[in-house]
């Protein structure tokens, strides 16, 4: 069974987690974490900053790095091997020429890499991350703490009805 709403950020949860820490209440404590999203890539310590425009800051042009190596060349006649520059120039200037102008990082192979095995076995939402999103940037209004526990109450016995 998969829900519509899901737990994705503390702000979602008010108070209640910070209460429940205070008070000393682990049983507590521990279901409101469970019910939070477990990809790290929705927490709120991994979304980015942004601008005065509102658009994310790029994290690469505010680390000042450089561009990422291409995924596959896209002109061969230009492609430079560093195993040339090597042989001409030494360790260095193979580095160098490198550095420069990164080969494109390959991932073929003989062996599948096991994509689609890994996205059957990962969560229910991950299938979908554009909607996630977007889900995030509207934050439900507060809820109840016991309202909560009564929802996931009666998807837990309809989970035991099914199973």
């Amino acid at each position: 069974m998969r829900t519509d709403a899901i737990l994705v950020n503390e702000l979602q949860l008010g108070d209640a987690l910070n209460q429940a820490v205070l008070q000393d209440r682990r049983g507590e404590f521990g279901l409101l974490l469970s019910m939070l999203v477990q990809d790290v890539r929705f927490q709120s310590q991994f979304q980015l900053q942004r601008d005065e425009l509102g658009e994310p800051i790029d994290a690469r042009r505010a680390l000042e790095l450089p561009e990422p190596a291409p995924l596959e060349q896209e002109y061969r006649e230009a492609q430079v091997s560093v195993a040339e520059a090597f042989q001409q120039g030494g360790l260095v200037q193979s580095r160098l020429q490198h550095c420069l102008v990164p080969e494109p990082v390959s991932s073929r192979g003989e062996h599948g890499h096991g994509l689609t095995e890994a996205l059957s076995n990962a969560e229910p939402w991950s299938d979908r991350p554009a909607a996630v999103a977007q889900q995030m940037r509207q934050l439900p209004p507060q809820v109840d703490l016991a309202d909560l526990i009564a929802q996931q109450r009666l998807q837990s016995e309809a989970l035991h009805r099914a199973a």
